[in-house]
């Protein structure tokens, strides 16, 4: 389901938009913060996730609700440290609370290339060739590319030094950038190598998605950064006429009956199907025919070419 948004508040010289999800959410969405093309020379130190993904909650209590999460080399923005939990602001644009053990101080590398993983999961060693595992990196972690030897790839690990990846799990962003151009069928693919993955609101990896987080990571492996939630993604890109869809289109809908607001977000595939996240169902193909989307259908947009 889509996050959604009730009220606006207003802050000195800042617009935030306030998703709220239950009575006691106190996550807070900012658009997202301007990510720079690639990892710059002599940074100072901040905070990055240590972990495969990190949970980002509305409160700091294990039992809050599950906003969104963050992936591995993620930096975060902390605003308020202290004890177990520490708010910080996640690339997505979510401010909310993570567990102080997800994150570590560390400074990047002065390296501009960057190595991101494109498979569900992929392993990371200690050494080129394989041998001794470090973890796991999920899709769409990007980290910065130290070198290359013939298939593998090193980066850097915040907190853990350097490790090794194949290089077919991932691809090479040269000065942090998608090489080449992408197409809507692309996103598609993308979005089928995570079927059958269960749902989780807030989720965004191959152990709990949502319908928003498929759109969210679909897209920025293929060099579009969209907003986190289905009702921000609705408000950007093309607006296209039903008869008009292409694969790769975001198609929205309220499933609720409660209105204009998306509840609903998918991947058109092409003859009257799309992929979606389904709450109970995880990820799967579902047609626009279906007598819920079609009372709940919205319209769609395109953000490719």
């Amino acid at each position: 389901m889509s996050r959604r948004v009730y009220f606006l508040l207003l802050l000195p010289a800042v617009l935030i938009t306030i998703g709220v999800i239950g009575l006691n959410k106190r996550a807070v969405r900012l658009p997202p913060p301007e990510k720079p093309a690639a990892p710059q020379p002599a940074r100072q130190s901040s905070y990055y996730v240590r972990i495969p993904v990190a949970d980002v909650r509305a409160n700091p209590d294990g039992g809050a609700e599950l906003v969104t999460q963050a992936l591995l080399g993620d930096e975060v923005k902390v605003l308020k440290e202290g004890g177990e939990w520490l708010q910080g602001q996640v690339p997505d644009g979510y401010i909310g609370w993570l567990k102080t053990a997800d994150v570590v101080r560390d400074t990047s590398p002065a390296v501009r290339d960057l190595a991101v993983v494109k498979v569900p999961r992929t392993l990371l060693y200690g050494r080129p060739g394989g041998g001794d595992t470090k973890g796991e990196a999920l899709m769409a972690t990007d980290l910065p590319l130290l070198q290359q030897q013939g298939d593998w790839l090193e980066v850097w690990l915040p907190g853990q030094g350097t490790a090794w990846l194949k290089a077919g799990d991932n691809e090479v962003w040269p000065q942090g950038k998608l090489a080449g151009n992408r197409s809507g069928e692309d996103v598609v693919r993308t979005a089928e190598r995570l079927q059958g993955v269960s749902y989780l609101w807030g989720g965004v990896t191959l152990y709990g998605i949502d319908c928003s987080g498929l759109a969210y990571i679909a897209y920025f492996l293929n060099g579009i950064r969209l907003p986190r939630d289905a009702d921000m993604q609705y408000h950007v890109g093309k607006e296209v006429a039903r008869e008009e869809l292409q694969p790769g289109d975001l198609v929205f809908f309220n499933t609720e009956g409660t209105g204009e607001l998306p509840t609903h977000v998918g991947i058109y595939s092409g003859n009257v199907e799309f992929i979606n996240s389904r709450s109970g169902r995880g990820v799967i193909t579902s047609r626009l025919d279906e007598p819920l989307f079609v009372r709940g259908y919205l319209g769609a947009r395109r953000y490719l070419p």
